[in-house]
């Protein structure tokens, strides 16, 4: 068995109690400053981390919410263009069938117009004809028997003094 001498265990006492206040002094203080230093940055790291995550999140509700924003603008600026559309492609109907029913009266204002001009002109041609047709079978008539021609004669001569 080993017993351990009283000046091996004093001089050993003394060397540790020597080495740990030095140590304690020079040592475990900028250890535990380090120690310390370095909890914090960690610490540090760990909120901004949270805050960057926090932030992403905002910034993706952000984004979700501006996108869905904009496809609603987009849906209402649809929409409105469409009536837009509509309502053009109407008021175009409708001008286009005003149009047409005004041609369509000038149209029947021309031919009325143009109708009576020719029944004048057609009235006008059967009075000359008739006319004509007229002279022509007196002229035939009196040319076959010489006793109407001389009562002609004798009438545009009456006329002739008359006048």
């Amino acid at each position: 068995m080993i017993t351990p001498n009283f000046g091996i265990i004093f001089w050993q006492t003394i060397t540790f109690f020597t080495v740990l206040v030095v140590l304690s002094r020079y040592a475990w203080r900028p250890i535990l400053g380090i120690l310390k230093q370095r909890e914090e940055a960690i610490a540090h790291a760990v909120e901004q981390i949270a805050e960057s995550q926090e932030l992403m999140q905002q910034a993706t509700y952000e984004k979700a919410k501006l996108l869905g924003d904009a496809h609603l603008k987009r849906e209402q600026i649809i929409g409105e263009a469409l009536e837009a559309q509509k309502g053009i492609m109407h008021q175009a109907h409708q001008e286009a069938l005003a149009f047409k029913e005004q041609l369509l009266t000038q149209a029947r204002v021309e031919i009325a117009r143009e109708e009576a001009h020719a029944i004048e002109m057609v009235k006008k041609n059967m009075g000359s004809l008739a006319i004509q047709m007229a002279e022509k079978l007196l002229i035939k008539e009196l040319s076959r028997d010489r006793s109407h021609l001389e009562l002609i004669e004798r009438l545009t001569a009456g006329e002739s003094q008359s006048a």
